[in-house]
């Protein structure tokens, strides 16, 4: 057995320990018929270099670009020789060093020299066999789309040249250039990652890449979060009288979005968004001038979105009144005559009423109608109700303002026979 350490950088020259100590197994050693010689003496034998292989123990499996010291120990004794002393060289490459503990730990790291002369510095050449870092793909991913505000959920990815292993060696997940810190090796062809609901909060493409160690970044994989189907639950108000004047109507339901629009009979009214489940509009007074439905739907653009349920908005029609009548009277058998009515309600759809039956009504304002009254109304000495009716939806009839027909008799002038004598003379 071999106690091993990983460095990264020079022992004892500001190199750390980033793996180790364990202990590898020798799996194989064999002579390799090279040998350490003098200057004066290049055929001799007499010590012969070994080639040791040993287990890659460490949990660490991708090595980035850099500079690595492999640290080794063995129990024995200093001065013994053999396949355990490394090989020795004029040069000053200092690629092997020893620690000295003869003054206890932590002890002092140095350049290894030759036992026998020390100024000749000692080399400890090594191979890590392995396979280089492959550059990652992706191929497809599942899924390759939410919706806005949903939930986190976990992401595969499908690829190749995916590798294993801890910390920063390993192939990690990227969104949109940040690292997926939950991603986890399936296979060198699949990954996992889970992705949090605040990456896809609003509608957008993402892109996906998959980084191994080395900086070596696959292709770019979108990934499409789409905007939710919006639902209309209520609106309030859901009527207003016809005339009344704009208002701020309120919509409640699911799945708003910022960019969300109030749609009125299919057009863009200016829409305030509150929050997912509720948005405000301002309903101009022409939208509801008159009676009748309106359909309100609520619209979330691409990507996804689309149009909503539709709710009906009910304009109605206001309750007339009528403040005053002219003339309000007229004398029986006096003939036809047009009735002006002040009052206020009136549109277009008015219908002024005699005893409850109705007459030609001409509309003058919201204010006046005029009614042609015919001689038959008033052939006869009496009262009439005069009333105006607003048809539905909404609507109504007024009061009633009475009307005075007078006998054609009254005041009018009497004749009396006076008899008189008659004188003859």
């Amino acid at each position: 057995m071999i106690d091993l350490r990983l460095w990264n950088g020079t022992p004892g020259a500001g190199g750390e320990v980033i793996a180790g100590p364990v202990d590898a197994t020798i799996t194989n050693n064999q002579w390799t018929g090279v040998y350490r010689v003098y200057s004066d003496s290049l055929e001799n034998t007499d010590r012969p270099i070994m080639a040791v292989t040993v287990n890659w123990p460490f949990t660490i499996t991708t090595l980035l670009t850099g500079t690595y010291w492999i640290e080794w120990g063995m129990a024995g004794s200093p001065s013994f020789t053999g396949p355990w002393v490394p090989a020795v060289s004029f040069a000053t490459g200092n690629n092997a060093r020893q620690l000295d503990l003869t003054n206890g730990e932590t002890g002092t790291w140095a350049p290894r020299g030759d036992y026998a002369v020390s100024d000749r510095i000692a080399e400890f050449p090594f191979v890590i066999c392995g396979s280089e870092v492959p550059a990652p793909q992706i191929t497809s991913l599942s899924p390759d789309q939410a919706v806005a505000g949903g939930a986190g959920f976990t992401l595969t990815v499908n690829g190749s040249g995916f590798i294993d292993g801890t910390g920063s060696d390993r192939s990690v997940v990227h969104w949109n250039g940040s690292p997926i810190t939950t991603t986890n090796f399936i296979s060198s062809t699949q990954l996992t990652a889970t992705i949090p609901a605040s990456n896809i909060a609003t509608a957008g493409t993402a892109n996906v890449t998959v980084v191994n160690p080395g900086n070596l970044t696959s292709n770019t994989a979108p990934f499409t979060i789409t905007n939710p189907a919006p639902t209309i639950t209520t609106i309030s108000p859901a009527t207003a009288v016809a005339g009344s004047g704009g208002f701020t109507l309120t919509i409640t339901g699911t799945n708003f979005v910022n960019s969300a629009k109030v749609r009125w009979n299919g057009s863009d009214r200016p829409t305030t968004f509150v929050s997912s489940t509720q948005l405000t509009a301002a309903i101009p007074a022409s939208d509801v001038a008159t009676a009748g439905t309106a359909n309100v739907t609520v619209f979330n653009p691409a990507p996804g979105g689309g149009t909503s349920n539709t709710a009906t908005f009910t304009i109605t029609n206001p309750l007339p009144t009528i403040s005053s009548i002219s003339p309000a009277t007229t004398v029986a058998g006096s003939g036809g005559f047009t009735l002006t009515i002040t009052g206020t309600n009136f549109f277009n759809s008015s219908v002024v009423r005699w005893n409850g039956s109705d007459r030609p009504t001409t509309f003058v304002s919201s204010t006046r109608l005029e009614a042609a009254i015919p001689a038959s109304d008033v052939a006869t000495a009496g009262t009439a109700n005069v009333t105006v009716f607003n048809p539905a939806p909404g609507g109504g009839e007024s009061g009633a303002v009475t009307f005075t027909i007078q006998d054609n008799t009254v005041g009018s002038p009497q004749q009396y026979r006076v008899m008189l004598p008659l004188i003859t003379r």
